[in-house]
């Protein structure tokens, strides 16, 4: 037992511990992820008439969107999540193990160097990319989306013309919701609320 370095089982543990956050956020920023609903709602409805057709190639043409967003969100959350979990092992962790700290210790080194270039490196990515900013972006847009297509959807209306107002008007949220979603890929802004 005395052969045994507690440092070195420490940055076994260490490294072990990266590599499980890591495999998953290349996993995630590089994957695609399927929506949660495949099938078209407006082709199940039956309200509609004449514009449902324009409904579901407007419903099509934007499912690569909804892809994309949700694949960001997914992405981008996942990042933040795992800076703030390396951030507060970190921030509990080194007060203790400097206590134990040996300069002369070249597993002690070791490990605390690792620690700290990985919460740093995390920590710069995390917000040299906003992650926090476009995971909400990117899931409001989304929300956004699913919530204009929703009360679409469950708006009955018989008049014609009426009918044709309340679509168009879809239309035009919806062209709202994409220009604010290029804008949280581009600019990150704080809120993506329409």
């Amino acid at each position: 037992m005395e052969n045994i370095n507690l440092w070195q089982i420490a940055l076994c543990c260490l490294i072990l511990g990266i590599f499980t956050t890591i495999l998953p956020l290349i996993y995630t920023f590089m994957k695609r992820v399927k929506l949660d609903k495949p099938k078209s709602w407006f082709e199940e409805a039956d309200n509609f008439g004449s514009l449902k057709d324009r409904l579901i190639a407007n419903e099509d043409r934007i499912k690569g969107t909804l892809i994309f967003w949700k694949n960001k969100a997914t992405a981008h959350k996942l990042l933040h999540d795992s800076n703030i979990l390396w951030g507060l092992i970190s921030a509990v962790s080194l007060p203790v193990l400097i206590q134990y700290y040996d300069v002369n210790n070249i597993w002690s080194h070791a490990f605390m160097t690792i620690l700290t270039f990985w919460t740093g490196l995390l920590f710069a990515i995390s917000h040299t990319l906003k992650s926090e900013e476009k995971y909400q972006g990117f899931r409001a847009t989304e929300s956004e989306y699913y919530d204009a297509t929703r009360q679409l959807l469950d708006t009955s209306v018989k008049d014609e013309q009426e009918l044709e107002v309340m679509v168009n008007g879809y239309f035009d949220i919806v062209e709202k919701i994409r220009k604010i979603a290029r804008k949280v890929e581009t600019e990150s802004p704080p809120s993506a609320r329409i």
